[in-house]
């Protein structure tokens, strides 16, 4: 119960140490100081705070001591048993008073001790800390390097499927007889208005999920039938197709769009920076306000594996978000270079339009155009009805009976009968799966009312995103679509990042509903080159996560870049 302090001074070649202090009994509350060599100690529970660095403890406590900050290379270890539990997380006492006790004398305190042990070992050196940083930098630096290899071995592949459409090209443009074979096999049948297309290594079309189809090349004269005058740009009269495509919805000029999207790009960057600079400006006061009044309860650390650098109490915690950043910056790359891949692509297929529309005035061939014709037959009235049907149209029928049968079976036929039902069953039974695990997050928040209201919003936020994975992968599938080998590896690998992710996402070294005594119970020591924790392998893990999912989205319909977008359903 007397306070106890220990002297400790660093060896040769020590540059910093971790004091940690084990308790089997959390209370009664206790006070962890690390002092310079100076006289007198202050060890008293109303002035240990006054110098040096303190934690409060329960069964807990490490502090991380650098040689640095000691000139006298020493420094005392202080433990005091506090008087009172609160701030540690427990009750107040209550000492009921006695009527003959004098009002000087010390109210009994059941005699307040503790047993600890109090160890000090040396720190990471600062070699521990170059060899963090290369591997920290080599995960995600590895990430860019795989991403070139992937870039180049995809442009070998597309300049020998060029070489090769190259060669079935030449022979068409020499030849008279008419016949051209293109890169995109269209195979014009004469006798039919009906045009097929098998694009090299791409899917078809024709057939998706039993859906009608609507010929978008007929070569129906338009004079032979009524039009609409506002069907190409109404969108109330394009939007009442049963089966929607992308052509349909895209009406907006594509410089307009580039202009929304580059300013939607810098207001994000805004958004960035208008959140950015209020967390560094407090994460640089809090950390001050620690390093001036050595009050260590004011961050929630894993004070087991937190390894200071420079005015950073936790440098390791800083070093691991990294990935966020460079891998952020990496997939910006990658949109870069798929969007001037795009643009060149653009220019290839003007110049491949231009030989395509040459062929047939080369090749002499003659087009016959098929013309079919909608004729409007006249609607005659019906013939008189069988003679046998008159007596029973000419029986009277009494209005005053059945009056009641006939309202339900009224309302039956109209509200029963007649209402519609989905007309996208598929899309529905998604929607409401994905409807009711959002109302029941809803009501768990009601009900339970979680205090880590950040962890909850997370997992809605997570939730949503693997719904919406699920919704649209599902739908692409039902539509016919496929995924190709490079979407496919990155959802398995993604899937098994997440999970790997969420599992030392729930390790808890720390928590901010309990008190930092309390916290520090959940400290575990590092598990990945002594430098990083359970929460830093989450912030690795997610962000490679994050990246993955990212590079999923971008992907996904990789195999719709040969496909015409009046062919490719929305949903």
């Amino acid at each position: 119960s007397p306070p106890q302090y220990f002297k400790y001074e660093f060896p040769e070649g020590v540059d910093s140490v971790i004091v940690k202090v084990t308790s089997a009994m959390a209370f009664p509350c206790s006070v962890i100081s690390i002092q310079d060599i100076l006289c007198p100690v202050y060890d008293l529970d109303n002035n240990v705070a006054f110098i040096g660095m303190y934690q409060t403890m329960t069964k807990k406590a490490a502090i991380t001591v650098q040689k640095k900050d000691f000139p006298s290379n020493s420094f005392y270890v202080v433990v005091v048993v506090k008087t009172e539990d609160e701030a540690c997380g427990g009750s107040l006492p209550y000492y009921p008073l006695s009527k003959d006790a004098s009002p000087d004398e010390p109210v009994d305190q059941h005699n307040r001790q503790k047993m600890l042990e109090v160890m000090v070992s040396p720190a990471i050196t600062s070699e521990a800390y170059v060899s963090s940083v290369l591997f920290c930098l080599g995960i995600f630096l590895s990430f860019y390097v795989l991403t070139v290899l992937i870039a180049c071995w995809e442009s070998c592949r597309q300049q020998k499927r060029k070489g090769l459409l190259a060669a079935m090209d030449s022979p068409s443009l020499d030849t008279g007889n008419g016949s051209s074979s293109s890169a995109e096999g269209v195979t014009d049948s004469l006798g039919s208005t009906d045009v097929s297309y098998s694009y090299m290594g791409e899917r078809s079309l024709e057939n998706v999920a039993g859906r009608p189809r609507l010929d978008s090349l007929s070569s129906v004269e338009e004079d032979d039938y009524d039009t609409l005058a506002d069907i190409d740009y109404d969108k109330n009269v394009i939007r009442t197709k049963k089966y929607l495509c992308v052509a349909d919805l895209a009406r907006k000029d594509k410089r307009v769009l580039r202009k929304k999207y580059q300013i939607y790009f810098w207001n994000i960057a805004t958004i960035a920076v208008f959140y950015a600079l209020p967390v560094i400006q407090l994460v640089i006061t809090y950390q001050t306000v620690v390093n001036v009044t050595g009050n260590q309860d004011i961050c929630y650390y894993n004070f087991l594996c937190a390894h200071p650098l420079g005015n950073l109490s936790a440098f390791n915690n800083i070093l691991s978000n990294l990935g966020y950043v460079l891998l952020g910056l990496l997939f910006l790359l990658i949109i870069l270079q798929r969007e001037i891949n795009y643009n060149r692509a653009l220019m290839r297929n003007d110049t491949h339009a231009l030989v395509r529309d040459g062929q047939p005035l080369r090749g002499g061939g003659s087009w016959l155009p098929t013309a079919q014709h909608f004729p409007s037959v006249p609607s005659h009235p019906p013939g008189p009805p069988p003679r046998h049907h008159l007596p029973l149209l000419s029986l009277p029928v009494p209005a005053d009976s059945g009056i009641l049968r006939r309202i339900l079976h009224v309302l039956y036929t109209d509200c029963v009968r007649q209402c519609s039902g989905p007309m996208y069953v598929d899309r529905m039974v998604l929607l409401v799966m994905g409807n009711i695990i959002n109302w029941s997050l809803a009501a768990y928040g009601l009900i339970v009312r979680p205090n880590d209201f950040a962890s909850y919003l997370l997992a809605i936020g997570i939730c949503n995103l693997l719904l919406y994975f699920a919704f649209y992968i599902i739908m692409k599938l039902r539509s016919g679509e496929r995924i190709k080998l490079i979407p496919l590896l990155c959802i398995i690998s993604t899937s098994v990042v997440w999970g790997f992710a969420l599992f030392f996402f729930f390790q808890g070294l720390s928590t901010w509903q309990k008190t930092p005594a309390e916290s520090r119970e959940h400290n575990r020591d590092c598990i990945l080159l002594d430098f990083f924790d359970d929460h830093d392998i989450w912030h690795f893990l997610s962000s490679i996560a994050m990246f993955g999912s990212f590079l999923v989205l971008l992907t996904l319909d990789d195999d719709l870049d040969c496909v015409q977008r009046d062919k490719i359903y929305v949903f």
